[in-house]
């Protein structure tokens, strides 16, 4: 009976079409429209009804083809009233009939039939009876033309007559061999695709090894620890890959490890045994791994802060391939920060490409398909092309750089490269097609297999987490970090020793494996005829699968407990790790064909899982869904593993602490004052409660309330990240404070308002005065009313006048060029010395043609910048490029000193205490105070009698303090002393910080973006032409920066993304109602953000966190402003920024000069660049670059 029920599906299958074809031929009778066939709602069965309401949308009344009868659907009320009333007696029940599966059920139904057709559970049953004609479906969903669907019908006719076949061929030789016991067939699997490896381990359950018919050979399976310790070592060379694996996977894989045998695979195998063994690789993909591990500790960060579901999964996998890309190729894909879209094309192309490449191990027409180019075969070939043209532009790519390089090995740690040079050796056999297929298994090996055992190792740390917190306590053990160490140093103090020690976490990742498995079905094929231990036989041809996923899950191989979470299985009675026998524990293959990159893996995934967890806590985002797996070659998790993640001991009480010990380093605490610590926090938060519950209640309308202004202090290192989290939230928020409102702005409407439709309303008032005035006095960045517009009106018209231009375009110049000869004369020295630049000691050496400057940047930049201000400012060679002034470099760090400290002041509600009591950082800002005043009064007082001597020769008398002084004597009582040092003390903020940072994160930016670098060399190679850097710098005119709209463009991007003043706020003088809607009282504070704005995708576009000149560009290329209240870096209305233009002549001049003759890139890759939380967005730790010669 089973017999004749192969063949009967298949001629039902022909009349199906058939019946297709004359309904549609057929003129005599009008029947509703056709819209599909009934084996389309199998398709849809999950959301079957929605299906039905798309197709009424069509058509009021509709039919689906059936081989048996026309399945007519209505929404039509007419036709329900008839068939329902008008013409009852004609509309009744009548016999069920279910298609073709009547005749299926009762073939399964009959005891002779064995093995049984359909699943014995009721809910697999039912899904089986839709999902019973799918293959044939799969391939008619795109051929519903009556000829092609024939062939189609034909080929499922032909496949029930080969069934018969093959039971035929059975039964004359079942009394010869013996074979393992037969429990479905292959088209089993396809009923039971979504759940296959669950589906063969309840097979396993009930036989070790046990076979699944097919036309062509035996598929045996396996979980005998002795047939595959057999097949994988034992008898190796009678087991690989073969035909069976190779035609499957060439198409992607081609010519690589995972799909050949023989003389291919020894090769590769000899190849990357070495290169895994070397001690530069394992070094160099440590300090990988330990970046993108930082890296991703940051992203989670953010995801703490806004306590936000994220995907765990696809963060690791985008992590992962980074990691893998930079170890295979020596390029950064940037897939984590979306910076390389050609990346994340390529990533996704390759992910499907794997789903459809397991889909050809259980589909038997996939061939049909791929030579049809068809269905899902059509879009594998597409996607296979765009990881050919993806990977072929990378080993092109490095094989241009190691071409420039030459001889020169230093920096060729990446795998390509080892390829590259053996190639070289043997050009016959390595060409790019092969180097292509090499490394691309390599890919799969390195991306897939770790990111799918993290993702699951932390869905099962959440659902135990008991276990998590036992990973963390070792994690605490072995690496001994203090509580407030950063994600960076955390990582840098990651070692071979350290991770060695981590056997709970070992434990860990290897009960993950055991449970869910990198690849959780493998299989050999059989060379010739053979025999298992046990006794089957197996034929020349047979294909044996053995199981990692269900070997896992076996009762005699585990114990009782084999299907539960318990790490402790693999630890001795001192909790040392004990590993299993390979043969049982598969994850990683075994014998010849052990993976080569398993201590490579685990080091990966130990290193990610200790910095992840040592600084925060996962949670599932849905403790009550399930969460299943996604059948392909690589396990991984169907729809994403969301999460939730909180920092680790996450308490207020010890939060504040930790700030306090980390930003007041010298304060020391009285028991008293400890006491004061301790209690004030507590009564703040009672009365910021107490203002929540006021406000709430009260009648007007507030912006939404997204925190207080204490967890400021909690995510200070990261503050404006913080705030940008909030505003992608609201674009108008506000902070719980004790004393007033803390309102937070990205609308431009609300910045317009603020800072030019109701400019009088708002000011820097009383908050911003108090908090700067140690530093700043009374200087146009402090203050409000009579002096601020004094100020504004001498400093527009000393910005104003051309002799001011004209001279400061000269010290620009100069500096410029100053710098340049700086970094060339280190390239025409051999010798290697040290470099001190703020407390780092950085080395300078030059190897062949090779120039390298390990130069901290940022030092370079703010010593040019604050020789170019204090000589357009003070009209002082100040000489800090050179290092000649001793007094100037001291002026420089104590000034950087007192801003940062004076930003505290906005977080840090006990700055008030501390001053009074002269301790912890107002101590030392009052030390750092004198030497900025001792500084700069000697300058005036210096300029004084400088001016005197030279009274009659104005030409010398261009700096700004000459023409204060100037003012000075027709107004000596309010122009004195201290008022021109505040004065002059502004002015060196606004110009020595904001350009110097720019051009940091500028450089940071084009480095990033080699791309955009190369750009910005050709407009100034087609401005000006000149090969000698004096001469360039010397043509630089107002008429040739002006023609530099793409380097224009580059600065304001950079100013978009990494604006000088992040972050700026206004005092509220009286109650005012914002733009929105919002009310605002008297007192409060009302801060806009350049910072988040300019990562705002409703200003910007969805590319709004990518670095893009670009979009300041009209189609000619000349550069568009954007409005100043949406790119708000240099403030706007009556207060904007006096010195932009001045600020964006210094810049252009720098980047012209040092890009015209230098190529810019890292000097280290690895290191993760951050800023640092100051009154102006600093590089944190400086910006180490190296340039080569143009």
């Amino acid at each position: 009976m089973s017999l004749a029920a192969a063949v009967l599906t298949g001629l039902l299958l022909l009349a199906t079409c058939t019946c297709a074809v004359l309904v549609r031929s057929s003129s005599s009778s009008r029947y509703p429209p056709v819209a599909r066939t009934v084996f389309h709602q199998a398709l849809y069965f999950r959301r079957l009804h929605d299906y039905h309401t798309q197709l009424s949308r069509k058509h009021k009344t509709f039919r689906l083809l059936s081989p048996l009868c026309h399945h007519i659907f209505t929404v039509d009320p007419i036709v329900v009233e008839h068939i329902l009333k008008g013409n009852f007696e004609n509309y009744r029940k009548g016999k069920p009939i279910s298609e073709s599966m009547v005749i299926v059920e009762y073939v399964d139904e009959d005891k002779t039939c064995e093995p049984p057709i359909l699943p014995s559970h009721p809910f697999d049953r039912a899904v089986a009876r839709f999902r019973g004609t799918y293959i044939s479906d799969k391939v008619s969903l795109s051929l519903l033309d009556g000829c092609t669907n024939f062939f189609v019908s034909l080929a499922a006719a032909v496949v029930g007559l080969v069934l018969l076949a093959t039971r035929t061929w059975r039964a004359l030789n079942s009394n010869r061999k013996r074979y393992p016991p037969v429990v479905g067939t292959i088209f089993h699997q396809f009923l039971n695709f979504r759940r296959l490896h669950d589906y063969h381990t309840q097979l396993s359950v009930k036989h070790k090894t046990f076979r699944l018919l097919s036309p062509l050979c035996h598929q045996i399976y396996t979980t005998d620890p002795a047939v595959v310790e057999y097949i994988l070592k034992t008898n190796f060379d009678n087991y690989g890959k073969g035909w069976y694996n190779y035609g499957i996977m060439k198409d992607l894989l081609g010519d690589g490890i995972f799909a050949v045998d023989g003389d291919k695979w020894r090769h590769q195998r000899k190849l990357a045994s070495f290169t895994f063994s070397t001690k530069v690789l394992r070094e160099f993909s440590g300090a990988i791994f330990k970046r993108n591990a930082v890296k991703l500790a940051h992203v989670l960060s953010s995801y703490a802060t806004s306590a936000e579901k994220f995907d765990m999964q696809d963060l690791l996998m985008k992590s992962t391939m980074d990691s893998i890309f930079k170890i295979g190729f020596g390029l950064e894909l940037n897939c984590l920060d979306d910076s390389d879209n050609n990346g994340s094309e390529f990533a996704k192309a390759f992910d499907v490409s794997n789903e459809f490449m397991m889909i050809r191990f259980v589909y038997a027409f996939w061939k049909v398909m791929r030579f049809l180019n068809i269905g899902s075969e059509k879009t594998l070939k597409s996607k296979v092309k765009l990881v050919d043209d993806f990977i072929y532009k990378l080993i092109r790519i490095r094989v241009e750089e190691m071409s420039n390089e030459g001889s020169d090995s230093e920096g060729k740690d990446d795998i390509l490269s080892r390829f590259l040079e053996e190639s070289r050796k043997d050009p016959q056999n390595i060409d790019l097609k092969y180097l292509r297929d090499i490394i691309l298994n390599f890919a799969i090996a390195g991306k897939d297999t770790t990111a799918g055992t993290l993702s699951w190792f932390f869905y099962l740390i959440c659902k135990n987490p008991p276990m998590q917190e036992k990973i963390y306590q070792e994690i605490k053990e072995v690496i001994e970090a203090s509580e407030d160490a950063a994600f960076d140093a955390f990582a840098e103090s990651i070692d071979d020793d350290s991770l060695n020690n981590m056997h709970y976490l070992h434990a860990a990742l290897s009960e993950t494996l055991r449970l869910y498995p990198a690849v959780p079905l493998e299989n050999k094929v059989c060379f010739a005829d053979d025999i298992l231990p046990g006794g089957y036989n197996v034929r020349k041809g047979d294909i044996v699968f053995y199981q990692p996923y269900a070997m896992g899950r076996m009762e005699y191989l585990w114990g009782r407990d084999a299907e539960i979470f318990r790490p402790e299985r693999w630890l001795d009675d001192g909790g040392v790790f004990q590993p299993e026998s390979p043969y049982k524990f598969s994850a990683f293959q075994a014998g010849p064909r052990i993976c080569l990159g398993k201590e490579f893996a685990y080091r990966q995934m130990k290193i990610f899982a200790m910095v992840l967890l040592r600084f925060f806590k996962f949670k599932l985002s849905d403790g009550k869904k399930d969460v299943e797996y996604r059948t392909t070659t690589t396990l991984h998790i169907a729809q994403g593993l969301y999460l939730q993640v909180f920092p680790q001991l996450f308490d207020f009480k010890k939060s504040n602490s930790w700030i306090l010990k980390h930003n007041y380093k010298q304060l020391t605490l009285t028991p008293s004052l400890l006491v004061v610590c301790e209690v004030l926090p507590g009564l703040l938060l009672l009365v910021t409660c107490t203002c929540a519950v006021l406000i709430r209640s009260s009648s007007s309308r507030y912006p939404p309330v997204a925190g207080t202004v204490f967890h400021q202090a909690l995510y200070f290192r990261r503050l404006h990240d913080y705030h940008t989290q909030l505003s992608r939230k609201h674009k108008t928020f506000r902070l719980l404070s004790p004393l007033c409102h803390h309102i937070f702005t990205v609308d431009p409407t609300v910045v317009e308002h603020i800072l030019k439709g109701n400019f009088e309303n708002y000011g820097k008032g009383w908050y911003n005065y108090t908090n700067l005035k140690d530093l700043f006095g009374d200087g146009i960045f402090v203050v409000d009313g009579d002096k601020w517009r004094h100020q504004r009106k001498l400093a527009s018209f000393g910005f104003s006048t051309k002799a001011i231009k004209d001279f400061s375009g000269a010290v620009f110049r100069s500096n410029a060029a100053k710098l340049a000869h700086i970094i060339a004369s280190y390239a025409n020295s051999n010798e290697k010395f040290e470099v001190q630049v703020s407390t780092q000691v950085n080395c300078v050496r030059r190897r062949s043609e090779l120039l390298v400057i390990r130069k901290r940047q940022q030092g370079l930049f703010m010593k040019s910048t604050m020789d170019s201000i204090f000589r357009t400012a003070f009209g002082v060679e100040l000489n800090c490029l050179g290092g000649s002034d001793h007094a100037g470099s001291e002026f420089a760090k104590a000034f950087d000193a007192s801003g940062e400290i004076i930003t505290l002041r906005y977080i840090n509600v006990f700055w008030k205490i501390m001053r009074f009591l002269n301790i912890g950082s107002e101590a030392t800002l009052k030390k750092k105070i004198k030497v900025v005043d001792d500084f700069v009064y000697k300058l005036i007082h210096l300029r004084i009698q400088q001016i005197s001597s030279t009274a009659n020769d104005s030409a010398k008398n261009e700096d700004i303090l000459s023409r204060f002084l100037e003012e000075s004597k027709k107004d000596p009582q309010n122009m004195s002393l201290k008022y021109l040092r505040d004065i002059m003390l502004n002015l060196v903020l606004a110009g020595k910080d904001s350009t110097a940072s720019t051009l940091s994160w500028f450089f940071y930016l084009i480095c990033k973006n080699p791309l955009v670098q190369e750009k910005i060399y050709r407009e100034v190679m087609e401005v000006i032409e000149s090969s000698e850097v004096d001469a360039f710098s010397r043509n630089l005119n107002d008429e040739s920066l002006n023609n530099m709209h793409y380097l224009h463009a580059a600065l304001s991007e950079t100013l978009r993304l990494y604006p000088v003043a992040p972050i700026d706020n206004k005092v509220c003088f009286s109650d005012d109602i914002l733009p929105g809607g919002y009310n605002v009282r008297k007192g409060d504070i009302v801060f806009y953000q350049p910072y988040a704005m300019g990562r705002m995708e409703f200003l910007w576009g969805e590319d709004a966190e990518i670095f893009r000149p670009e979009r300041w560009l009209d189609d000619d290329g000349i550069f568009q402003p954007q409005s100043p209240y949406k790119f708000s870096a240099f403030q706007a209305g009556p207060r904007i920024c006096v010195g932009k233009e001045v600020a964006y002549r210094q810049m252009k001049t720098f980047a012209a000069v040092l890009l015209r003759f230098f190529k810019f890139k890292f000097s280290d890759e690895k290191k993760v660049v951050h800023y640092k939380t100051s009154t102006t967005l600093l590089v944190d730790e400086g910006l180490n670059l190296e340039a080569l010669h143009r």
